[in-house]
């Protein structure tokens, strides 16, 4: 074979495999891409490590299990804890993106994931976050941007009677005015209380008990312990009272005409019993028209991106996300 003929042959091969390269890199699927979007390994991570604290107790709580080194690969129901995990890592990313894809359309990012750029922040202390806090914190704000730029666009495309249905219909949720909240209270200051464990043993005999306080009052004066008493109502304690109130409401340890505990700072503590519960009402309509069109819109653009993180499509490598393991 002549040296023209053996280049010519070496040429080809190195034509078909570099042909055979080009072909296989362009089989060989990325880690992940989510509604066209490049996911790295390095921001996935994010996402999945975020899982990890609801995963454990969503599994906890449903199957009582034990968390140790076989938790994330055991099967409990129909799938692992890592599996449960990976999926919501996945429809959190479709959300996410879906959002940010949102945001470069209005001209506030200039491409999905970018807050994962910098991922330094501070929060309302001052305290510095990091990683997905800080993401979140960034994405957050350029979200409530997006809500306002939305509203603004589409006011004049909400119609008196849309309005009038949705504040109808949310008025509860949204536009209830605070019950008016009447009760008795007795405080007593900390360092005044000479005897700390008969003095808890008197209190855990009233609470729960429907007494008047002022009776109670006369009855831990006897016994050293001088309290003040005082009738409140909600409207004017600046919450003093009623921060405790609403706590004890939602948590179902109060009832009307019932004393109960409330710390109202480091150093006092206070015996409190509703008297009466006045329904609050709500405000009207005229006077919130401006925030029920607000939300109203805020709701329809959340439905909007709800339903394109549904449709969003999801190209992923199971291999390489197989490997990807919580810590």
């Amino acid at each position: 074979m002549t040296t023209k003929k053996v280049n010519k042959l070496l040429i080809g091969l190195l034509t078909l495999v570099f042909m055979l390269a080009g072909c296989q890199a362009k089989d060989t699927p990325s880690f992940l891409e989510v509604a066209g979007v490049p996911v790295s390994q390095r921001v996935y991570q994010y996402f999945l490590q975020n899982e990890k604290a609801s995963t454990v107790s969503h599994y906890m709580t449903k199957y009582h299990t034990t968390y140790n080194e076989h938790f994330w690969l055991t099967k409990y129901g129909s799938k692992t804890p890592q599996q449960f995990a990976q999926d919501k890592a996945l429809r959190t990313l479709k959300q996410y993106i879906v959002e940010d894809k949102a945001l470069v359309t209005a001209g506030l990012i200039k491409k999905p994931l970018v807050a994962f750029t910098d991922l330094k922040k501070a929060d309302q202390t001052g305290a510095s976050l990091s990683g997905m806090a800080a993401a979140q914190k960034t994405h957050s704000a350029l979200m409530m941007r997006l809500r306002s730029q939305y509203a603004k666009k589409y006011r004049q495309t909400i119609t008196s009677k849309q309005l009038e249905n949705f504040y109808s219909q949310n008025k509860d949720k949204y536009w209830g005015k605070p019950n008016l909240v009447n009760y008795q209270a007795l405080t007593f200051e900390r360092e005044k209380i000479n005897d700390l464990g008969r003095f808890t043993a008197l209190v855990q005999q009233v609470s729960g008990k429907s007494s008047d306080l002022s009776t109670i009052q006369n009855d831990f004066a006897s016994k050293g312990f001088s309290g003040t008493f005082v009738m409140a109502d909600s409207s004017h304690d600046k919450d003093k009272y009623y921060g405790n109130y609403l706590r004890a409401s939602n948590s179902g340890d109060v009832q009307q005409g019932i004393i109960f505990i409330a710390w109202t700072s480091n150093e006092t503590m206070s015996l409190v019993r509703p008297i009466t519960v006045t329904n609050g009402g709500y405000y009207d309509f005229s006077t919130v028209k401006e925030d029920v069109a607000v939300k109203l819109l805020e709701r329809r653009l959340n439905a909007n991106l709800a339903k394109k993180a549904a449709r969003a499509v999801l190209q992923v490598n199971k291999a390489a996300l197989s490997k990807q393991k919580l810590s």
